[in-house]
């Protein structure tokens, strides 16, 4: 048995009715109070509204939807029978005539028909069906011929709009305004039109804007005895820009700024003329039809669609036999060739354009509760910390506070006896100038000269880098190119505020920042750069090998730029980074973690750090984590080369829960390794 959810208020629901009554189709109608928003209800229709028609395990949810599966009469020719005839109205013809049609815009209007009918008697009575379903839409009772207009209007969504004929001079036209031509609404209000507003005309005036309002003075009325009634398909954006101008928004210019039907204008006029045929004899009658061969774009258009893509975009298994049922219910006349399914867009159907349109047809049928929620699973992928682009330096570097810089490759002679050894410097044979004459073999030259400019214009404090080749002779005597990342900090650290004690940036800063842009950096002491202050640089390691050097400049360099900040450096030589290995990822466990503190007396020249590297390296049972908390001096207590130093450990399982003996057998070995490998005590 059929089922129809629907509200008896409903205009969609009473146009689903009227349908299923006049196809004759017998169907179980279920009253819903669809705001209650029932669980019953929603499991149906996620968007918990009416009407929703069932059918055997098929669900409809959209009053357009149901009403092209259970009555596709708007679809064909034979909807409804038209007598085309001549104007004796006793000649039938087979084909449109278009006595009546002189001159149609087709950029304004692609498909326009009319219907001429003589001898009407307009004073009788609305049908109260038809009074009962404008009311329940909130659309005012006219007279009888407007009122059927609005009928059918709701029943299959074609606007209509009726003239006088007898005050209608000559033939129809379609086309724009001309400069300074007006008309008197249907509201009472004279527009003065632009010269790109659409208008209906007749061959003296303009008796409505297209697809928007109709003109007074040819509107019908109680003695109306001769109507022409429109009946066309209007560009939506024309309409949309003429409602927008004039500040009007009728019931026909909000359909046809959507979109209606192209093909359904001819018959929309048929199911008019049957019902004023029901309430009363219609003897002399004319069809005028006017449309170019392709009317709107999306009709004829083909669409293919791989049959996978449906589990692939909506993550769930439909099975082919209902998403091609599913597609032949609302109208799409789908085809299976070779794994694609192929449909031709209907008339109607303005709204679909890609394949992805029809999986969000096919899911809206299917209905969006019978979804089963599923737990995403992705793989995890690690980018390494150290990239390999410049942009990639440059991003985490200014997200840091940094400032690239650009400089040429080309330094004064004479201006790098300071960092570099003679025998490594690249002269060049015909210099531009002698600013120009010889290529850099380090980066410092360059930032210090941007920092200098900088400063001298009251700008005290800077992270500036750039990456770059520098030029250098190797021990074959041999011109070799590298490339390398430079950078130089000073002044007041950015983190200050007016909460906190302004602090200068020191070596540390730099230091941080460069462990923040690679991995597994290594700094340990040099005297190795002639440039740098022998009491502060450091050569940067990484896996073992020699990246670069950070530090401060030597008083030297300081004197010949004139700088009286301190200054700190660093040069990475960016083709010797090595790549990172690829990270394992495991699950993270459920139990619970256990810490402990130990702390030791030790020798003061022992590292915490090596304590820590010792500890790690020989990787105790259910240790996942150690640091160092705390260090303390006192001499006269632990004597002058011993220190006391704290440290905490975590201890966790993957598979169970931890007990204290089990932790604590493991920090008897960590104590018992401490004591044997650096002759600590403990602390009591």
């Amino acid at each position: 048995m059929k089922k129809l959810y629907h509200f008896s208020l409903s205009p969609f629901c009473r146009k689903i009715r009227l349908i299923l009554g006049e196809k004759k189709i017998d169907v179980e109608l279920i009253e819903e109070r669809f705001w209650e928003k029932r669980v019953q209800f929603l499991k149906i229709n996620h968007a918990g509204e009416v009407p929703v028609f069932i059918e055997n395990e098929i669900i409809l949810s959209d009053s357009n939807a149901i009403t092209f599966k259970e009555a596709p009469v708007y679809a064909t020719k034979s909807s409804y029978s038209i007598t085309l005839s001549l104007t004796d109205g006793i000649e039938t013809v087979t084909k449109d005539v278009t006595v009546l049609i002189s001159n149609i815009n087709k950029d304004i209007c692609p498909s326009y028909s009319a219907l001429v009918i003589e001898g009407i008697d307009n004073r009788i009575r609305t049908p109260a069906y038809i009074k009962s379903r404008l009311e329940a839409c909130g659309i005012s009772k006219i007279n009888f011929i407007v009122d059927i207009l609005n009928y059918v209007m709701l029943e299959i969504g074609q606007p209509m709009h009726v003239f006088d004929k007898d005050k209608f001079n000559g033939f129809i036209n379609v086309r724009y305004a001309k400069k300074n031509e007006s008309i008197v609404a249907l509201d009472g209000e004279e527009y003065l039109l632009s010269p790109k507003t659409p208008v209906i005309s007749d061959d003296k005036n303009i008796q409505a804007i297209a697809g928007v309002i109709g003109a007074e003075k040819s509107a019908v009325n109680s003695q109306t005895r001769n109507i022409i009634i429109e009946s066309a398909f209007f560009t939506p954006s024309i309409i949309r820009k003429a409602a927008k101008s004039y500040r009007l928004q009728t019931d026909a210019s909000y359909r046809f700024e959507r979109g209606v039907d192209p093909e359904i204008n001819k018959y929309a006029l048929g199911r008019v003329l049957s019902i004023i045929k029901d309430h009363m004899k219609v003897n002399k009658h004319h069809f005028h039809n006017s449309n170019v061969k392709k009317i709107a774009s999306h009709i004829g258009k083909n669409i293919s669609i791989p049959a996978l893509m449906f589990k692939k975009v909506l993550g769930t298994d439909i099975s082919l036999k209902f998403i091609m049922k599913s597609l032949k219910h609302l109208g799409f006349k789908p085809t299976m060739h070779e794994g694609l399914i192929k449909i031709c867009v209907p008339s109607y159907r303005f709204d679909i354009n890609l394949p992805q349109d029809l999986v969000e047809e096919v899911a809206r049928v299917y209905g969006y509760d019978n979804f089963e929620p599923i737990l995403v699973v992705n793989s995890l992928s690690h980018e390494p910390r150290q990239f390999t682009t410049i942009n990639s330096y440059s991003n985490m570097l200014a997200s840091r506070g940094y400032n690239e810089t650009i400089s040429f490759s080309f330094l004064p002679r004479g201006s790098q006896k300071k960092y570099v050894s003679n025998n490594r410097i690249i002269e060049i044979l015909n210099p531009i100038s002698e600013d120009k004459a010889e290529m850099r073999s380090t980066m410092i030259h360059s930032l210090l000269q941007t920092y200098k400019y900088n400063n001298s214009r009251q700008h005290k404090s800077m992270k500036l880098f750039e990456y770059g080749k520098i030029y250098k002779k190797n021990s074959k005597s041999k011109i070799a190119e590298e490339n390398i990342l430079a950078g130089l900090i000073s002044g007041v650290d950015s983190e200050s505020n007016i909460k906190s004690e302004q602090r200068n940036v020191t070596f540390f800063d730099l230091k941080g920042d460069l462990e923040s842009l690679f991995s597994n950096l290594l700094f340990k002491p040099s005297i190795a750069a002639v440039h740098l202050s022998k009491s502060c640089q450091a050569n940067i390691y990484q896996d073992k090998n020699i990246i670069g050097s950070c530090g401060e400049p030597n008083n030297e360099v300081y004197a010949s730029f004139g700088l009286k900040n301190k200054v700190f450096y660093f040069e990475i030589m960016t083709d010797r980074l090595s790549k990172r290995e690829s990270v394992k990822y495991s699950n993270i466990s459920i139990f619970p973690k256990i810490k402990r503190d130990l702390t030791v007396l030790i020798d003061d020249k022992i590292l915490g750090q090596d304590i820590i590297d010792a500890i790690e390296e020989k990787s105790f049972n259910y240790m996942i984590n150690s640091k160092i908390s705390d260090i303390f001096y006192n001499e006269s207590v632990f004597g002058s080369n011993r220190k006391s130093m704290s440290f905490e450990f975590i201890f966790q399982d993957k598979k169970k829960t931890l007990t204290d003996s089990v932790v604590n057998i493991e920090m008897d070995k960590i104590l018992t390794f401490i004591k044997q490998s650096f002759k600590a005590t403990i602390r009591k």
